[in-house]
C-alpha cells in the first residue's frame, strides 16, 4: 500500500509540474509568437492621453504590435494611468514583464507542489538505508583490500538522525602535534560584544572593542564584566597607557580617562587597523592611508609617519616600532621620535607581528608560516605554521600564533621549533597576554577565550585513517581505523604493538569479551572476533550497518542507526533471538553491569532492557543521542544535534541537560568527572556534577570517541588519523 500510494504521490506532482510549466510558456511565448505574426503590421495612431492597448507598437526598439490580450487589457485599465504617444516602449516593457511576472508565479507554483510532494512522501515513508543491507557470508572475513573507501562523511538529513560516519570532517591540525608530551592550555570561554575586533590588558583586566555594539568593555581576569562604554562610533582597536583607555574607530580617535574623562583626538584616520603603547605615546596603525600615526598621550599632538602599503599590525621591543605592512610584504623599523630607520623584507602577507628574544616575530598570512627577524631586519628563519595566520603574541618563553582559517592557535619555542596546535572549536582573530595566559578574540562567535597553562600534557599518536572507536582491555588500547579497514593495538606509552585487518569494512564499533575483541564492520553488516594478538578468530553476520557493539558479560550486543532490531550472539558467534527496539535508529548501545541501553537516534529517547531483552523503559532526552557514561549512580547521554548533555536517574527520570561544545560524540567518566568529546570544536571538556564545565581541553581535529584510562583521558580524531592521550 505505500508503494502504491508513494507512486500515485510522484504521478500527481510530476501532472501538476506539466500543468504549471504549460501555463508559463503559454503566458510567455505564446503572445511572443504572435508578436512575430503582426511584425508587418501598420504602426497605430495613437492619441495623446489614451493608448489603444490591442494595437502598440515600439518601433525604436524594432518589437512588433501585440495582439489583444484581455489579461493585459484588465491589468492595465486597472492601473489607468496616461501614458503620452511619445513613449510607447514603456507600455510595450510593461506588458513584456507582466507576462514574465505571471510565467514566475507559475513556476514558483510548480516547485511548491514538488516540494510539498517530496516532503509528503519522505514523512509517509519508512526509513530508507544510505546502502542496502547485504548478507556476509557466514564464517569468513569479508574485507577486501582494494576496495574503494567509503566516504569518510556522507549527506546529513536535517530530519533524520545521524547517517552511518557521522563524525564531522574538519582540517587537519597543522603543524601536526608530536608524540612527545607538550603542554596544553585550558580553554576557558566568555560571552562578550559582538564582533569582538581587538584586546588589551591594561595590567589588572582585559578591554575588549566589541565593533558591531559600538563599545568597549572591560572584564576581569576570570572574565566577569567589569564595565561597558558606549561609543556608537564602530570601535575597531583599543589599547592601553596604563591610566587612559585609547579606542580607534572608523572615524576617529578617543582617549577615556580615569572617571570616564572623555577626549577625540583631532586626526584623520581611515581603517585603523592596530593600536600600541609605547614611549610616552599611542600609535596607530591607519591601513587605509599607509601611515602610522603617533599619538602624544598628554598632549595628544599628532604626527603622521608613511609606512609600507597597507599596515596590520604594531610591535615595540621598547627602543623602536615595527609596523607589519601587509600589502608591501615588509616591515618598517621606527624610533620613538616617528623616524623611518628601516624596512626590511618579509613573506607573503605579513598579519601579525611581534618583538621578543631580541628577535621580531611575523606571521605571513598566505605562506602559512612565521618568520624570525634579527633587529637589523635579517632573516633568520622561517617556521610552518597554521593557515592563514593572523595575530601573534609573546609569552616570554614562547610565541602563540591564531590560525584563522584551521580556527586553531599554534606555540612556537624562541627557536622556532613547534610546541603544539590546539583547536579552540571558533575563528581565532586578536591575541593579548596577561603575564600568565593567552586571550584570544573570536569575532564571529562574540566570544573570547582564556588559555591558560595548568600542568596538563597532552601526546598525539598517528593510527590508521579516520580512527573513531578506543577501548582498553586492562593492559593495552585498541582503535578501530574505519577508513583503513584496520584495528591497531598500542601501549599506554603509546607504542604500536600492532595493526591487524579488521575482517570488513569500517569497524565503528569495538569491545572486549575478556579473551577477545569483537569489531562492527559497518559496511559488511559483520562482526569480527579477533584474538589478543590480532588473528581473525570468527567473522559473522549482525546486524545492518552496525555502529555500536558491546559485552553484557555473557553474550555480545550490536545494532546501528538504520535498524529496529538489537541483535545477540553468544562468545562463540551463535546467533541469539533478537530483540525489537521501542525507539528508531539505535545507533550505540552500553552496559552499565545491570542492563543495557540503547541511544535512538532517530526519535531522540534512550531505552533500556534487562539481559533477556525485556524493555524495561524508554525515556526522552536531546535531538540524535549518541553516546553514554555511567557515573556509577546515573547515566549521561550525548544528545549529538543539541551540542548538549543529559544526566538521568538508573530509572530514566531526567535530571538536566546541560551545554557542552558542539556535536558532542563520546562520553566518559574517569572516576571523579564525566568528559565529552566535542567533534566539531576539536576539544574535550570536563564536567562537574551538576553538569558546569570544569575546563575544556584542546586534543585534535573531528575527535570522536573518548576513554579514561589510569588517569589519563584517550580521544581519536577522526580527521588527523591520530589518538590523543591528555593527562589533565
Amino acid at each position: 500500500m505505500q508503494k502504491l500510494k508513494s507512486k500515485w504521490t510522484y504521478l500527481t506532482a510530476g501532472a501538476t509540474l506539466i500543468l504549471a510549466l504549460s501555463l508559463a510558456v503559454a503566458v510567455l511565448w505564446i503572445p511572443g509568437a504572435a508578436l512575430a505574426g503582426n511584425a508587418s503590421a501598420p504602426s497605430p495612431v495613437v492619441s495623446e492621453s489614451i493608448i489603444d492597448y490591442s494595437l502598440l507598437a515600439s518601433p525604436s526598439v524594432g518589437r512588433p504590435s501585440p495582439t489583444y490580450d484581455p489579461i493585459i487589457e484588465a491589468a492595465m485599465s486597472s492601473i489607468g494611468r496616461e501614458i503620452s504617444a511619445s513613449s510607447p516602449e514603456i507600455i510595450s516593457s510593461a506588458i513584456f514583464g507582466l507576462r514574465s511576472l505571471l510565467a514566475f508565479f507559475a513556476t514558483l507554483l510548480a516547485l511548491a507542489v514538488v516540494t510539498f510532494t517530496v516532503l509528503f512522501v519522505r514523512k509517509d515513508s519508512p526509513a530508507i538505508p544510505l546502502i542496502a543491507p547485504e548478507t556476509a557470508p557466514t564464517g569468513v572475513p569479508t574485507s577486501d583490500p582494494n576496495a574503494a573507501p567509503t566516504p569518510r562523511v556522507a549527506v546529513q538529513q536535517t530530519d533524520r538522525g545521524p547517517i552511518p560516519v557521522s563524525v564531522i570532517e574538519v582540517p587537519r591540525t597543522t603543524p601536526a602535534n608530536p608524540a612527545k608530551a607538550v603542554q596544553a592550555p585550558a580553554i576557558h570561554t566568555f560571552s562578550v560584544g559582538s564582533n569582538p575586533s581587538s584586546l588589551a590588558f591594561d595590567g589588572d583586566g582585559i578591554w575588549v572593542a566589541n565593533q558591531n555594539d559600538d563599545s568597549i568593555s572591560k572584564y576581569s581576569l576570570d572574565g566577569e564584566l567589569i564595565s561597558t562604554n558606549q561609543l556608537r562610533l564602530y570601535p575597531i582597536t583599543v589599547a592601553s597607557d596604563g591610566e587612559s583607555v585609547w579606542v580607534g574607530t572608523y572615524f576617529a580617535v578617543f582617549k577615556i580617562g580615569p572617571g570616564d574623562a572623555f577626549s577625540a583626538v583631532p586626526v584623520e584616520i581611515r581603517r585603523p587597523t592596530a593600536m600600541l603603547y609605547a614611549g610616552e605615546y599611542i600609535w596607530l596603525a591607519n591601513s587605509g592611508r599607509d601611515t602610522v600615526l603617533r599619538i602624544g598621550v598628554d598632549s595628544l599632538e599628532t604626527e603622521v609617519i608613511s609606512v609600507g602599503k597597507r599596515p596590520m599590525a604594531l610591535a615595540t621591543d621598547g627602543e623602536f616600532v615595527y609596523v607589519a605592512n601587509n600589502e608591501g610584504n615588509t616591515v618598517s623599523k621606527l624610533s620613538m621620535d616617528g623616524q623611518v630607520v628601516g624596512t626590511f623584507a618579509a613573506g607573503n602577507g605579513p598579519r601579525g607581528i611581534a618583538a621578543g628574544g631580541d628577535h621580531i616575530w611575523v606571521t605571513n598570512a598566505l605562506d602559512g608560516t612565521v618568520s624570525k627577524l634579527n633587529q637589523a631586519g635579517e632573516t633568520v628563519g622561517t617556521y610552518q605554521t597554521g593557515t592563514l595566520p593572523a595575530d601573534i603574541v609573546f609569552t616570554g618563553d614562547s610565541l602563540w600564533i591564531s590560525n584563522r582559517t584551521d580556527r586553531t592557535v599554534s606555540r612556537h619555542g624562541l627557536d622556532g621549533e613547534h610546541m603544539g596546535t590546539f583547536p579552540l572549536g571558533m575563528t581565532p582573530a586578536a591575541l593579548t597576554f596577561d603575564g600568565s595566559s593567552v586571550w584570544v578574540a573570536h569575532p564571529s562567535d562574540s566570544k573570547i577565550s582564556r588559555l591558560t597553562m595548568d600542568e596538563s600534557t597532552l601526546s598525539t599518536f598517528r593510527v590508521g585513517d579516520a580512527p573513531e572507536p578506543i577501548i582498553f582491555d586492562g593492559d593495552n588500547i585498541w582503535i578501530g581505523n574505519a577508513q583503513s579497514h584496520t584495528v591497531t593495538k598500542m601501549t599506554e606509552g603509546g607504542e604500536t604493538i600492532g595493526t591487524y585487518d579488521a575482517g570488513g569494512r569500517e569497524p565503528n564499533g569495538l569491545v572486549f569479551d575478556g579473551t577477545a575483541i569483537w569489531t562492527a564492520n559497518q559496511y559488511d553488516h559483520t562482526s569480527t572476533r579477533l584474538s589478543m594478538d590480532g588473528e581473525i578468530l570468527d567473522t559473522v553476520p549482525v546486524a545492518s550497518l552496525p555502529r555500536t557493539v558491546v559485552f553484557d558479560g555473557t553474550n555480545i550486543w550490536s545494532s546501528g542507526c538504520w535498524e529496529e532490531f538489537l541483535y545477540r550472539h553468544d562468545k562463540e558467534g551463535e546467533p541469539l533471538e533478537k530483540v525489537p527496539t521501542d525507539g528508531n535508529g539505535p545507533i550505540a548501545l552500553f552496559f552499565d553491569g545491570e542492563s543495557i541501553w540503547s541511544a535512538n537516534a532517530h526519535s531522540d529517547s534512550v531505552s533500556k532492557f534487562t539481559l533477556s531483552g525485556e524493555l524495561v523503559g524508554s525515556f526522552d532526552v536531546g535531538d540524535v543521542p549518541i553516546a553514554f557514561a555511567d557515573d556509577g549512580e546515573h547515566m549521561w547521554v550525548a544528545n549529538w544535534r543539541d551540542d548538549s548533555v543529559s544526566k538521568l536517574t538508573r530509572d530514566g527520570e531526567v535530571l538536566g541537560t546541560y551545554p557542552v561544545g558542539r556535536l558532542p560524540y563520546g562520553l566518559t567518566f574517569d572516576g571523579k568527572n564525566v568528559w565529552v568529546a566535542n567533534s566539531q570544536d576539536g576539544t574535550v571538556s570536563q564536567l562537574a556534577d551538576n553538569g558546569d564545565i570544569i575546563a575544556t581541553y584542546p586534543v585534535g581535529a573531528a575527535p570522536a570517541k573518548i576513554i579514561a584510562v589510569n588517569g589519563s583521558i584517550w580521544v581519536t580524531n577522526s580527521s588527523d588519523d591520530t589518538v590523543a592521550k591528555l593527562t589533565p
